[in-house]
Formats: structure tokens, C-alpha cells, sequence
């Protein structure tokens, strides 16, 4: 793409986040109040291993690793985290939308 395009596109993204601010602020709230939606979050700010991510969560919020699995699908789903690779290669990474 082109640094025109590019930036047209980046003006295009503030202009929504800024139109959507306060329905983007209650989806936040909603996400994080959750202990294992937050920890997922918070323990994916780079891209990491899922089973690293899983075994982390699992700990830090007193849960089953299969509670987990669960949230991460559901976090892919609404495109707050992003997945790449597969099988045993599988990572994570918050998608920064909330």
C-alpha cells in the first residue's frame, strides 16, 4: 500500500474510535471485569506460545486450562486477540482494539 492510502486509512480507524469512544469504553470494562478475559489480555501483549499463554492464565486466575481455551476462542472471535500458526506452534497476541 502506499503512505497515502496507509495514512488515510489510519484517519479512517481515529475517526471511529473517537465516533464509538464510549461503546469501545463499556466493551472494555465488560472484557477486563473478567479475571481470565484480562489475564489472556494482559499476558498477551507480545506474541506467545499458547500453551505457555494457557498454562499462565490457568494460574493466575485459578482456572482450568480448558476455561481458558474457551476465553481464547471467544477473544479470537470478537478479533481482540489475534492467532497465527498452528498445532504445537500456535501464538497469541492481543489484537490492541480494547
Amino acid at each position: 500500500m502506499t503512505t497515502e492510502i496507509v495514512e488515510k486509512l489510519d484517519q479512517i480507524a481515529t475517526i471511529l474510535r473517537l465516533a464509538h469512544r464510549d461503546a469501545i469504553d463499556r466493551t472494555r470494562e465488560a472484557i477486563r471485569s473478567d479475571k481470565v478475559n484480562a489475564a489472556i489480555l494482559d499476558g498477551s501483549v507480545q506474541w506467545v506460545r499458547a500453551g505457555k499463554l494457557q498454562t499462565a492464565v490457568a494460574t493466575k486466575a485459578k482456572t482450568s486450562e480448558r476455561t481458558v481455551r474457551d476465553r481464547i476462542a471467544d477473544l479470537i472471535a470478537d478479533g481482540l486477540l489475534d492467532k497465527r500458526g498452528g498445532g504445537p506452534t500456535t501464538e497469541y497476541k492481543a489484537s490492541g482494539l480494547i
